[in-house]
């Protein structure tokens, strides 16, 4: 029955009518099964607009009917839905009798003894969707209660066959409620569904408890206080009573799937009206003490929708229960690996979202906030949530606190470092607290001291970090010395303060300076005599510089401060900069310096680039902090002793000295390991020699006979345009095979990877000062020593990071547009930097391609620096950029970036018009390569489209107008010969949708107005396209130069048709040949396979040969 395909039933007795029904009507029944909504609705009305139409056809009706009733009982959910549909628009659009619609139910969807279990259950889905659709409509209204009472017995009959499908007859029957009054209620529905009520608590199930809340809800007065006592034990469906018996019933599903039943958004509204929820969390959890997977489930939906809608935060803690934490914690150990759990994990992120959500919200006090991360952070959660959770929660709680809750919070993690109080496992078990969790403890108070609310909470700040400090450099009987050390660790950490105001960190820095200067004889380690004499000159100078708000005296304070700390931290390097220190200070008050003795600003860099040469992210962080009020003080000197460092080739840095003594102290063991690494270098020469060899072998089978040795080379400007293409790709091949490793293979050495990182760290000088309004000059000589840095880390894939660096800062020099000043900077200097800028772009070719970018910004920042200086006088540097471009364009071993001059074009700068006449006479000259010419119409094109430039310079602009002219003379000829000649004329399509494009620009610009033959040119096209078929750009191209003239884009195709190459140009050709390679493997696949075959056939047949001759 219910895979039956809606085919019309042949025992109908209206069997000629039926072979007159339309057919694309009885498509509409079709339709209906469809997947896509939209056509089954078409169908529905179609189909019901044409039974409106034949009001008096009773068989079209009758047919229609039958078949959308037995169509309820199809397996296909989209079939139900459709027909269901179209069955409550019926029956609101004609009045059909109840008595005939329980005829077509009874004939339609009946249950056979040959029907399978799945049949029988879609006959009573088909029945259930019957009286829904009569409920829906309006025939109910009109029904006697008799019949009234036998479509509710079907519909509850029909949703007892299956478990599944109580919940749609339950569903119906409560959108019913919503039509009917008490009294029919009473009369008609309660006595269906009231011995299925009665039932005491432990036989609920989610579809009872269900209808139960919606009766009480709806007819109250029908379920009363003692009907529920005497049936269910309690007086109320929610009440304090009944909260275990609704906890175990809510809890109990078969499948997560169950968790979409509208009963738990029902008891979450009653919970949210009512003052029970606390004590219904309580009994919930009690269903989770042993674990089980759909009961939490159950719990953290509820949970999750009770905290997105309440309104009273106080009581979150109190819901935030034992056994669901617990269990929450386990289900997270054990989902790892192949055991990860998806839907776990998307259900309890939900959860975090929410209840951070909830917390965030006005009016919630630190205090329930506090309570909140204590249930998480100790029993019965755990002190590392976040790592087991793999979640932020804390943090992002924590983030959402008041600066007196912050300092509540430090209160508890303080107890957690003194362990003041033992770890609680559970109820019965605690221990005392482990030196990892006392230092995670650590962490968390330097994280708090960094807290964006306690940013005016100076003295607080200081009182955390004294208590560290303590801790991890005094001495103190009830901390370890491992611990001691970690203490240490973390308090020198804290000191990296995320300060707005240099006074503020001054004051916190003073304070603690000077109140450990009173502990001095309690120190874990104590000083010897030189470092305390270093200690007490750095007191002295700190007391005398305390409130003193000159720039170069703060800065020199913050310096005091910060190395006078390190003395008990890392002692050599602290006296060692401290004295290095108190030189730089002492010159800075004298006005006239010797002339033999450094600066003390060169001083001060050098001291930075040794302190920069240990890894530590305080003295990083410091530097950062004072750097910028230094920058105004640095000089040429300065600037090179930082640029120094940075150059690949130089090694006279800080990290040398520092390699230089680990390879004195460096053990036997470690001289074996050399030996054996200098073999390994000597196999790796020996393969290099190799490798060279063979491509050396492989280049003179490329470059053929005539290349005899070595020393001959092949003239690039004697070979024609096919030689060349030729060339360069055999070319490719041989480099493609024998490509330098670059270090991918290779692990980096330490000492290498120190050096990258150290130059790194030293590149935030560099950002800094360039965020200062450098002086020009100095900022000209940073730019060439980035690009040889840029150059070293291509070269090198150890050196990603240090290249990311490297570019951002040549983003931001290439940017600047304000300088300090530009003395000293003269047109010469810039000329011999851009000549240096493009010289790069004649040398190896993989690497260029990869700086192109960045060659060509610094080549456009040095023309602007020429118009700061000088605008009108750059004759020299126009000659430079000339002579670059013709290099661009005839010589082929030239790799200046095409980039550059892209942008070139697009600048404001006069010194354009000198290179447009040569862009210009390049487009049909016979000695450009083809390639050259069609980059030389792009470039023409984005001149034209520098409107600023034009505008600004209309009456420069004519300088160029004659050139113009010529070109489009030059158009004109080119397209006659082109026509005439056309079978021995090469060109690609692609240039040929450019010219036309640079054309139509030409004409609506300015500089094509004074041309007279722009009618001739307008032929010449039009013949060229009656001879070649175009494609859709190039017919693009020419329709608007056609529209432009005002001239017909229509034309005559010629017989004989030419079909130029693609505009894609060399791709097109690509992919024929590629087209041919893929034919020609075929074909010799099936030749192979023709010969295995052949062959096979010849060994069968001598094998029954020689079996034949046995026989005989």
């Amino acid at each position: 029955m219910a895979a039956e395909q809606h085919v019309e039933n042949e025992e109908n007795p209206a069997k000629n009518l039926k072979r007159k029904r339309d057919p694309s009507v009885l498509d509409n029944f079709t339709k209906l099964t469809n997947r896509q909504e939209k056509v089954r609705v078409k169908a529905g009305v179609n189909l019901l607009r044409h039974l409106w139409e034949n009001e008096n056809a009773d068989n079209e009706l009758n047919y229609a009917l039958g078949r959308l009733i037995r169509g309820l009982g199809s397996s296909k959910v989209q079939a139900k839905t459709g027909f269901f549909a179209a069955l409550v628009g019926l029956f609101n659009l004609k009045s059909i009798a109840i008595h005939d619609i329980f005829e077509y139910v009874s004939k339609e969807l009946h249950k056979g003894g040959s029907n399978s279990k799945s049949e029988n259950a879609d006959v009573s889905s088909g029945q259930i969707l019957i009286v829904g659709a009569i409920l829906q409509s309006n025939s109910y209204e009109g029904c006697s209660d008799e019949d009234k009472t036998k479509l509710l017995q079907l519909l509850l009959t029909a949703g007892k066959e299956r478990n599944y499908l109580n919940l749609a007859a339950f569903t119906f029957l409560v959108d019913l409620f919503k039509k009917i009054d008490s009294k029919e209620f009473e009369k008609v529905v309660f006595p269906l569904v009231k011995d299925e009520l009665s039932t005491p608590w432990p036989r609920q199930n989610l579809d009872t408890l269900y209808l139960l809340s919606e009766i009480e809800r709806s007819f109250p007065e029908s379920l009363h206080s003692k009907f529920l006592k005497n049936n269910l034990g309690t007086s109320e469906v929610l009440c304090r009573e009944s909260l275990q018996h609704v906890a175990n019933t809510l809890t109990t599903i078969p499948r997560l799937l169950a968790l979409k039943h509208p009963v738990f958004d029902i008891f979450t509204k009653k919970l949210l009206e009512s003052s029970l929820i606390e004590e219904f969390f309580i009994e919930l959890d009690q269903t989770l003490a042993r674990p089980n997977r759909n009961k939490f489930f159950v719990f953290t939906k509820l949970l999750t929708d009770i905290l997105a809608n309440l309104n009273d935060p106080t009581i979150i803690p109190n819901i935030l229960t034992k056994n669901y934490i617990q269990q929450t914690l386990s289900m997270y150990k054990n989902s790892v690996g192949r055991f990860k759990d998806k839907e776990f994990k998307d259900i309890t992120q939900k959860l975090f979202e929410t209840l951070l959500t909830s917390l965030k919200k006005d009016g919630v006090k630190s205090k329930t906030k506090i309570k909140v991360l204590k249930k998480l952070l100790f029993f019965p959660g755990i002190f590392i949530f976040e790592k087991i959770t793999r979640s932020r929660l804390i943090q992002n709680i924590i983030a959402s606190l008041s600066s007196e809750g912050v300092k509540k919070l430090g209160v508890v993690y303080r107890d957690v470092i003194l362990a003041n109080h033992d770890k609680v496992i559970n109820e019965n078990i605690s221990e005392k607290w482990w030196n990892t969790d006392r230092v995670y403890a650590a962490h968390l108070l330097v994280k708090l001291v960094n807290h964006p609310s306690t940013n005016e909470e100076n003295e607080w700040k200081i009182e955390q970090l004294m208590f560290l400090g303590k801790l991890g450099l005094l001495k103190d009987q009830a901390i370890g010395l491992e611990l001691a050390e970690s203490l240490k660790d973390t308090f020198y950490s804290a000191l990296d303060l995320k300060l707005g105001k240099l006074d503020d960190l001054r004051f916190i820095l003073s304070t603690i300076l000077h109140e450990f200067d009173t502990l001095i004889p309690d120190l874990r380690n104590p000083l010897d005599e030189e470092n305390q004499e270093t200690w007490k000159r750095t007191v002295e100078l700190v007391t005398k510089l305390d409130g003193h708000m000159k720039k170069k005296k703060a800065v020199f304070h913050t310096l005091f401060l910060n190395l006078g700390l390190q003395i008990f931290n890392d002692t050599k390097l602290a006296t060692d900069s401290l004295t290095e220190l108190f030189t730089c200070y002492e010159r800075t008050k004298k006005k006239n310096e010797e002339s033999d003795d450094p600066l003390w600003i060169e001083v001060v860099v050098d001291l930075f680039l040794n302190l920069l040469s240990h890894n530590s992210h305080l003295l990083r962080s410091v530097i950062n902090c004072v750097f910028p009020h230094l920058c105004k003080y640095m000089n040429g000197s300065a600037i090179h002793q930082i640029l120094s460092v940075l150059d690949p080739k130089n090694e006279d840095n800080p990290l040398s000295t520092l390699h230089e003594e680990s390879d004195e102290n460096s053990t036997d063991v470690e001289e074996e390991e050399d030996d054996y690494s200098s073999d390994e270098d000597m196999n790796d020469e020996e393969e290099d020699h190799t490798v060279n060899d063979k491509l050396r072998i492989a280049l003179h089978e490329v470059l053929g006979a005539d290349a005899q040795s070595d020393a001959e080379s092949v003239n690039l400007n004697d070979l024609d345009d096919e030689e060349g293409d030729k060339l360069n790709e055999a070319l490719g091949q041989a480099f493609k095979r024998f490509k330098p490793d670059l270090g991918r293979n290779k692990k980096q050495k330490k000492d290498d990877e120190a050096l990258t990182h150290f130059r790194i760290r030293v590149l935030d000088l560099v950002e800094i000062y360039l965020n200062t309004n450098p002086s020009m000059l100095l900022t000209l000589e940073i730019m060439l020593p980035l690009l040889q840095l840029l150059e070293f880390c291509i070269k090198d894939d150890h050196q990603k990071p240090l290249e990311d660096r490297v570019k951002a800062c040549l983003k931001k020099l290439s940017a600047l547009k304000k300088f300090s000043d530009w003395e000293d900077v003269t047109e010469d200097v810039l000329v011999e930097l851009l000549k240096s800028l493009l010289q790069k772009g004649t040398k190896n070719a993989i690497v260029i391609q990869q700086m192109s970018e960045k060659i060509a910004d610094c080549s456009m920042f040095v023309i602007t620096c020429s118009q700061i200086v000088n605008a009108e006088r750059t004759k020299k540097i126009n000659c430079v950029m000339k002579e670059g471009l013709e290099a661009f364009f005839t010589r082929r071993d030239c790799i200046i970036p095409y980039v550059l001059f892209k942008n070139l074009l697009q600048m404001n700068w006069e010194g354009i018009l000198v290179l447009v006449p040569f862009l210009l006479g390049c487009v049909f000259a016979s000695s450009i390569r083809p390639f050259r010419k069609n980059q030389a119409v792009e470039l023409m094109k984005i001149f034209l489209h520098n409107q600023r430039f034009i505008s600004s310079h209309a009456e420069k602009i004519v300088v160029v107008e004659d050139d113009f002219l010529n070109f489009l003379r030059d158009s004109v000829d080119f397209f006659r010969e082109f026509n005439a000649n056309l079978s021995q004329k090469k060109m690609k399509e692609k240039f040929l949708a450019n010219l036309l494009d640079l054309l139509y620009i030409v004409k609506i610009s300015v500089l094509g107005r004074t041309f007279e033959g722009w009618e001739l040119l307008g032929e010449g096209v039009r013949n060229c396209r009656s001879l070649i078929t175009f494609s859709r750009d190039t017919k693009l191209a020419f329709n608007k130069l056609c529209k432009s003239l005002n001239i017909s884009n229509v034309v005559e195709m010629r017989k004989e048709v030419v079909n130029l190459n693609n505009v894609e140009g060399d791709d097109g050709e690509q992919q024929v040949s590629k087209k041919q390679e893929k034919r020609k493997k075929k074909t010799k696949n099936k030749d192979k396979l023709k010969l295995k075959k052949q062959s096979n056939e010849l060994r069968l047949q001598g094998l029954s040969e020689g079996f034949s001759c046995k026989i005989k």
